[in-house]
């Protein structure tokens, strides 16, 4: 599998190369950046890491000419000239010093956008690969390349996973039960209208009833968390660690071709929930083409009243790209 990382000299994007070359030594990463000096620095430098990963974990490419991939660099000039499997979106503006609360992402929008549609206009001679969208605000930029890219909707997918991860901690420790037990699935905006759909809450696997008291609280934990960790770490670092590892797992499970329990990534709507013509995050299936199948999940009154809610926030956006 050929896996290519564009504004892969970010801190997200070589720590996804790190991490992906770490868990599938057998993957073969590009890392596309306009620093071109710097992406061919983190290449180099997780081409040696591989000597300690290689053989050591367990592969999920299948194709014998994927042993030993190679990591390498290159410029978005080189974009065409590449064959990929999987294209990672994560090039964006820098992020002004003081972008620490939760209307950040907001203003990523007119930041990105420029950026999107240059490389889409980059992509259009390749064939239609998957496009994993990690650059905020996702939800709108997914749909951005849907727009403009003649590819079939389930090649792209935005990366929304890190909520999940949050949910599972805060639900967790309310619970008394280990975070890694704990699944609360997110579907909605990657941002302020985020869905957790509490009526399908898992610990160990088991059905788990969360006291409605307790929702607001957990709402706000996921909201607020990755400012709070932008604001003591610094927002250039962001939170490169749960979404380097999110992304990695999106990578691995297109990588093996299925994965029997759905994940909640933002996807094209075509009437799925009685929703289209906008990207939110709904429960898929993946294989190696991206978006397998959208399932219908049953809801609550109020879990459908905030996916509408959500489905209006991003709507609106799209309408006034």
């Amino acid at each position: 599998m050929h896996v290519v990382i564009i504004g892969g000299a970010s801190r997200i994007g070589s720590t996804v190369g790190y991490t992906l070359s770490g868990m599938d030594p057998d993957v073969e990463v590009t890392l596309v950046d306009i620093d071109e000096d710097a992406a061919w620095a983190h290449a180099t430098d997780i081409s040696h890491a591989k000597y300690h990963f290689s053989g050591t974990l367990e592969r999920v490419s299948n194709s014998a000419t994927d042993v030993g991939g190679a990591v390498r660099s290159t410029t978005p000039a080189g974009l065409e000239g590449l064959d990929p499997d999987l294209l990672v979106f994560n090039a964006a503006a820098p992020r002004p010093e003081e972008a620490t609360d939760r209307g950040a992402r907001e203003a990523e929008l007119d930041r990105n956008l420029e950026i999107v549609d240059t490389v889409a206009d980059q992509l259009r001679d390749l064939e239609p690969v998957p496009v994993l969208v990690v650059t905020n605000p996702v939800d709108r930029l997914t749909y951005r390349f849907w727009s403009v890219l003649d590819w079939p909707r389930a090649r792209f997918i935005g990366y929304s996973l890190s909520e999940m991860a949050r949910a599972a901690d805060v639900v967790g420790r309310k619970l008394g039960e280990a975070g890694q037990n704990v699944h609360c699935p997110i579907m909605g905006e990657h941002g302020e209208h985020i869905v957790p759909v509490f009526s399908h809450a898992r610990v160990d696997g088991e059905p788990v009833e969360i006291p409605e008291s307790e929702y607001a609280d957990i709402r706000e934990y996921i909201r607020d968390i990755p400012f709070e960790i932008a604001e003591s770490r610094g927002v250039q670092e962001t939170s490169r660690w749960v979404t380097s590892a999110g992304v990695t797992r999106v990578i691995r499970t297109i990588a093996a071709g299925e994965n029997e329990t759905p994940i909640c990534l933002s996807t094209p709507l075509a009437g799925e929930y009685g929703l289209r013509d906008v990207c939110l995050s709904v429960p898929v299936t993946l294989d190696e083409n991206g978006v397998a199948e959208i399932h219908d999940w049953e809801l609550s009154r109020s879990e459908r009243r905030e996916l509408a809610t959500a489905y209006e926030a991003v709507r609106a956006d799209v309408d006034g790209m």
